[in-house]
């Protein structure tokens, strides 16, 4: 491991352009499940309840289980705190290394460790969003007023339009802005660092996909627990193991380096 941990430094100080790709792995160790690993979210829920067209026939009952999964520590997300691996990412863009991480995570711990530019592929559930005019509402004072008994289906405070969690559900496309800066920025990148993903979820697992179709192309750092479905196809360095403890090793290799030059 302290090979690759070595040459993965040497690859991230040298590059231009290092972006991150990071999925629901990379949270596992603040406490928030991931979605289809054994134990994880759609073990205990249907993973339609997710979906607009149901959300649409009953936002009450969404919302509700919404409530629920907070309440019983199944997936809570405001209770969750950034770990080592975010704060290693946080710390390689103050260096200047790490230039964006796009996140296909919806639990905004990325930003509460530090990092700046993130690219939010699934939008964020710690927000709530009007489906009629897009004002934003921080998810907390949206669950008070359910359980205040204001309200089952919550509306916008601004135009009475139906709040809905501004995550992206399944069948909703990926917000244009994300998508559009997500692919210029795999078009620059020479270093891709993946982690905490399975790469089976699409158009997320088209990035690294099209780094490596670039010329010249990037070069894909992988660390998972366990190698993701495309690392045959993609991946140059694999480091499988916990990604907390990774990346703090991988920064402490770059920061000496950057002490030693």
């Amino acid at each position: 491991m302290e090979d690759l941990i070595a040459k993965t430094a040497e690859v991230l100080a040298t590059s231009n352009n290092a972006i991150a790709l990071t999925g629901a792995g990379i949270s596992t160790e603040s406490g928030i499940p991931d979605f289809r690993s054994p134990g994880g979210l759609w073990t205990r829920v249907d993973p339609g309840e997710f979906s607009i067209d149901r959300f649409l026939q009953n936002p009450s009952r969404f919302w509700r289980m919404h409530l629920d999964l907070k309440s019983s520590g199944d997936f809570d997300l405001a209770s969750a705190d950034p770990n080592p691996a975010h704060y290693a990412l946080a710390r390689m863009e103050q260096m200047g290394i790490l230039k964006c991480i796009i996140t296909q995570n919806v639990d905004n711990l990325h930003q509460r460790a530090g990092s700046v530019e993130v690219v939010e592929f699934h939008g964020n559930l710690l927000r709530a969003a009007c489906m009629k005019c897009r004002s934003l509402e921080p998810i907390e004072d949206v669950e008070a007023r359910i359980e205040s008994g204001e309200s089952e289906a919550p509306r916008c405070r601004n135009c009475g339009g139906l709040l809905k969690p501004d995550a992206v559900f399944f069948g909703e496309a990926i917000p244009s802005r994300a998508l559009m800066i997500s692919q210029v920025q795999s078009q620059k990148c020479d270093v891709l660092i993946v982690v905490g993903t399975s790469l089976q979820v699409y158009p997320a697992a088209q990035i690294p996909l099209s780094v490596k179709l670039k010329h010249p192309p990037a070069v894909v750092v992988e660390v998972n627990r366990e190698p993701s479905s495309l690392h045959e196809q993609v991946t140059d360095i694999l480091m499988i193991g916990s990604a907390g403890d990774i990346l703090s090793r991988l920064l402490e290799a770059l920061e000496t380096r950057v002490n030693l030059h």
